[in-house]
């Protein structure tokens, strides 16, 4: 059973030559995996489920910030090795989903915007919990938004 969640027939299908490596690396060659798919989907199913890990273990390990925007709240994360760190700002009345709401520059914001901030230590293994994040509705970000809203506290 995969770690994460194995990738879809679409990102199969892009990372082709990546898994055609990992197949190679795992001494298996183009016929063995055919032979494979045909006789034994079982465990070809767990060689796809294999490398899915590999693929989102990447991702994971190289993700430093995370954004989450909903109609009346957004929190950005930066993830540490041993920590992640939160910024937000929520509200009960303004639209934060709406363009004009994201244009503005944090200095601008209504005044019911409420901004915090706080961190924790990660209560799992650091990948597992941004994949978690990811699943309930996070991004992969390059942390601009976070940086944004730490200059503005």
């Amino acid at each position: 059973m995969a770690k994460y969640k194995t990738l879809s027939i679409e990102d199969l299908q892009s990372l082709e030559k990546e898994f055609v490596e990992f197949l190679v690396i795992n001494g298996m060659m183009h016929d063995d995996w055919t032979k494979m798919k045909d006789e034994d989907p079982v465990d070809a199913q767990k060689m796809t489920e294999l490398f899915s890990d590999v693929v989102w273990e990447s991702i994971l390990r190289n993700a430093k910030f995370l954004d989450f925007r909903s109609a009346h709240s957004i929190k950005c994360f930066q993830c540490l090795d041993d920590k992640i760190v939160l910024v937000g700002v929520d509200s009960k009345e303004t639209d934060m989903s709406t363009p004009a709401f994201l244009a503005l520059k944090t200095q601008e914001y209504p005044d019911d915007v409420v901004a915090f901030t706080t961190e924790k230590k990660y209560n799992k293994l650091r990948e597992l919990e941004i994949f978690e994040m990811l699943d309930w509705g996070c991004e992969i970000s390059e942390g601009k938004l976070f940086k944004e809203l730490c200059l503005a506290l």
